[in-house]
């Protein structure tokens, strides 16, 4: 893991360098839930961070690590996963440009899982002590980062749902039309077409599923016309169809933000 350079707090007069692109894209997200007050914002787009490149296929943190700095993904896809004793690997969650992927080190003692880097990816971080300084001096940004990690709460019962419960078809369709939800309110979707920079194998993973088989789901939901693929690139055809196919409602990402709180105010 290469770190790359480090934000440092500018000399007295001098301008605030720019913050962090995952920084700002993060800080971003959190305001598109629920605006948080400028001097809040302003907080966190002045955290001193680094960043970290990482190779494709290798993990960037291990289970029963116990780091010291929260990380926010810039580039590629990253996931969380765990390892069984037989060698295979159930993956728990993805996690785009614009995520925090370890917000829950705040308070966790150690790594429950791992996290793994599925393309060459870059990571920003933050000293968890300094975020938690932000959060104690800013009530609305601890709600903010507390509601974060409620999201991925919530993501994390669906996908139990989707691997305990649907079938094949349904937990794969399930899975695509998440990861076109995500990029959509990040802006990653165009004209319903998207990246998906993750092997069959990665898939698989994710679904519970032999590579074989999801290979076969993904054949069976072109053949019904609910997607389009050229490479890497799928494109939902049919978005309703595959909706009432999967039972995929968007409620558990939490669009809408959370619910009004009293206090708003730094």
């Amino acid at each position: 893991m290469a770190m790359a350079r480090r934000a440092h707090a500018p000399a007295k007069g001098s301008p605030m360098p720019p913050p962090f692109p995952s920084i700002a894209r993060f800080v971003a997200k959190l305001n598109r839930r629920h605006p948080l007050p400028d001097a809040g914002t302003a907080a966190l787009l002045a955290l001193p961070a680094e960043r970290h490149s990482h190779a494709a296929f290798h993990d960037i943190l291990r289970e029963g690590e116990r780091p010291v700095r929260c990380a926010m993904v810039e580039e590629g896809l990253v996931s969380r996963h765990r390892i069984l004793r037989d060698g295979a690997r159930q993956i728990l969650s993805f996690h785009m440009p614009g995520d925090m992927i370890d917000l829950q080190m705040l308070l966790m003692p150690a790594l429950d899982h791992s996290i793994h880097a599925h393309t060459a990816a870059v990571t920003v971080s933050v000293a968890q002590g300094d975020l938690q300084a932000v959060a104690d001096r800013h009530p609305a940004v601890a709600q903010a980062l507390w509601f974060d990690t409620l999201v991925d709460a919530g993501i994390s019962r669906e996908w139990t749902v989707n691997v305990g419960r649907r079938s094949a078809q349904e937990r794969t369709a399930h899975l695509l039309l998440e990861f076109a939800s995500r990029l959509d309110a990040a802006g990653g979707l165009v004209d319903g077409s998207f990246e998906l920079p993750v092997t069959q194998a990665g898939l698989a993973d994710a679904l519970g599923l032999t590579h074989v088989h999801t290979n076969r789901m993904i054949q069976w939901l072109r053949t019904q016309r609910y997607i389009r693929t050229v490479g890497r690139m799928i494109t939902i055809e049919n978005w309703e169809e595959m909706r009432k196919l999967s039972g995929f409602d968007p409620g558990y990402l939490f669009p809408e933000g959370p619910r009004a709180m009293p206090a708003d105010a730094d």
